[in-house]
């Protein structure tokens, strides 16, 4: 089988190098995290470009910045995450082993480029609108709404699946910011991008109504992660099969 390394991988590794010690320099992430992060960005930058780097930094220092703005109010909610929100590599492996993986099929070449950038931003803008709710919700305030036994119950900030009209708005920006990178570097079309966007923005919200079904309580929160980043793609790649991105 042929590997086959994109024309500016060099530029997207030199990236992923700075972006994993910026990492562990500003403590976003412990040391097993930020290496298995660098692991990603070095496969995604072999087989889908430099570019990749872009969409992949915007949900990895986001999520980060996001982690730590106000964390005190979120502290006292119930909402902040442990050891301060310090990703590790389960974190990482949990809502970055499918784009790792598109970066390696583009490399064997298993699947058309377009198709694979296509997965890979997806995967990202549903990761970043998953994180973009939960930390932003408790800040924005308003009620957070959860599904219980069939029906819609209002539960505190920070509980499992709970999701408040503040955090739904910031899940859609963050889904666009990442989806919008991917057009921003070449990686999508214009149509391309939005569809990357709602997938993700729609899978998020998946993900949150599983989180109280005996299904998501089961899976657990890594389990759910995986299952973000599944439905993010899947959904992305099922629109563009479609017709619906022009391709």
């Amino acid at each position: 089988m042929t590997v086959t390394l994109h024309p500016s991988a060099l530029p997207g590794v030199l990236l992923a190098l700075a972006g994993a010690a910026l990492v562990l320099m500003t403590r976003q992430g412990t040391p097993a995290g930020a290496i298995l992060g660098f692991v990603v960005a070095l496969l995604a930058a072999l087989g889908l470009g430099a570019g990749s780097f872009l969409p992949l930094a915007i949900f990895v220092l986001g999520s980060g910045a996001l982690t730590r703005l106000g964390r005190a109010r979120k502290e006292r909610l119930g909402a902040a995450e442990e050891d301060r929100g310090r990703r590790r590599a389960a974190h990482v492996a949990a809502k970055l082993s499918l784009p790792a993986l598109a970066g390696v099929l583009a490399m064997l070449a298993i699947a058309p480029a377009s198709l694979l950038a296509l997965a890979y931003v997806a995967a990202l803008a549903g990761a970043f609108a998953d994180t973009a709710a939960t930390e932003l919700g408790p800040i924005l305030g308003g009620p957070a709404l959860a599904l219980r036994r069939g029906g819609l119950v209002s539960l505190p900030h920070g509980t499992s699946g709970a999701m408040s009209a503040a955090g739904f708005a910031a899940s859609a920006v963050a889904a666009l910011a990442v989806a919008w990178s991917g057009l921003l570097v070449g990686l999508l079309t214009a149509p391309e991008a939005w569809c990357a966007a709602a997938a993700g923005f729609v899978a998020s919200v998946l993900e949150s109504l599983l989180a109280g079904t005996s299904i998501g309580i089961r899976a657990g929160h890594f389990g759910r992660n995986v299952f973000l980043s599944i439905a993010s793609a899947g959904l992305a790649l099922s629109a563009r099969a479609l017709g619906w991105t022009g391709s």
